[in-house]
């Protein structure tokens, strides 16, 4: 019989030195910033695939009992784990989910002789987008749809389910142009050079992480939310010009020649 996954960990590395996010806990709070922080990890580590939500209140309950810490001092410690990008800083300011990319790298060697690999933030960021989507779509529908009877919610069941087996959910994935991502990156201004972006996941298929990916902007806010957590204090260093993709960039995303090009075009 094989071996069943396993998608938790029986213990995290502990670090002596004293890291930044630590530091300001213990300097607000104490001992308790220490034993809370600690125990977010512990409990991180048991739970399956390494994150929590706290969107609903019972989990709320659940999780502070857990990490023997009242809710409004744990949400502000949380808040600043936040900040200091510990936690996952979209994930936990849109949806409420904690979740550490130092967490998950440190119990990488857990995993290595196991079938399963462990998750990684583009899976659970695209699998929360996804579901926030269905569910927005869901409530217009149901908004806007007059009441039918029986009869009428049968043969609509059937017809779904025939639109399904002919593919509807599984609708094929359309990878976005060069002129697409451009001009999302510049909407965000978070000068990411479109063409590493493309001939990365072109490279890999389109996928994020083992799943065939749904929603291409997502993966762009993830590697903007990656590089903020990798170089906090210096996130935009070696990134190229975003409208040549050529030069660095040296004045809001673009370089010197393309910078003087703007300017004399606006004049």
């Amino acid at each position: 019989m094989a071996r069943p996954e396993r998608h938790d960990c029986d213990y995290f590395p502990f670090y002596a030195k004293d890291g930044r996010t630590l530091h300001i806990l213990e300097g607000k709070y104490g001992c308790k910033g220490t034993g809370f922080f600690t125990n977010v990890m512990r409990f991180l580590t048991l739970q399956e695939d390494h994150y929590f939500c706290l969107q609903d209140e019972s989990d709320q309950m659940y999780f502070f009992s857990k990490c023997h810490c009242d809710i409004e001092s744990g949400m502000d410690m949380l808040n600043i784990m936040s900040k200091t990008r510990k936690i996952h800083t979209l994930l936990w300011v849109s949806y409420k989910v904690i979740v550490s990319q130092d967490l998950l790298n440190s119990l990488t060697d857990a995993y290595r002789n196991r079938k399963n690999d462990i998750i990684t933030i583009d899976q659970i960021l695209v699998s929360y987008e996804n579901n926030t989507q269905e569910s927005v779509v869901s409530d217009v529908r149901n908004t806007q749809e007059p009441v039918v009877s029986d009869a009428d919610n049968t043969q609509r069941k059937g017809k779904e389910i025939k639109g399904k087996e002919r593919g509807g959910e599984n609708k094929k994935f359309i990878p976005p142009s060069l002129d697409e991502v451009k001009r999302y990156c510049q909407e965000r201004n978070n000068n990411i050079n479109p063409q590493t972006f493309i001939d990365h996941y072109t490279s890999n298929g389109w996928m994020v992480g083992k799943n065939k990916m749904k929603d291409w902007r997502a993966a762009v806010r993830t590697w903007e939310q990656r590089r903020k957590e990798e170089n906090p204090d210096d996130s935009d260093k070696d990134i190229m010009c975003r409208e040549c993709g050529k030069r660095p960039w040296t004045n809001n995303g673009l370089c010197k020649i393309c910078s003087k090009e703007k300017m004399s075009g606006s004049h």
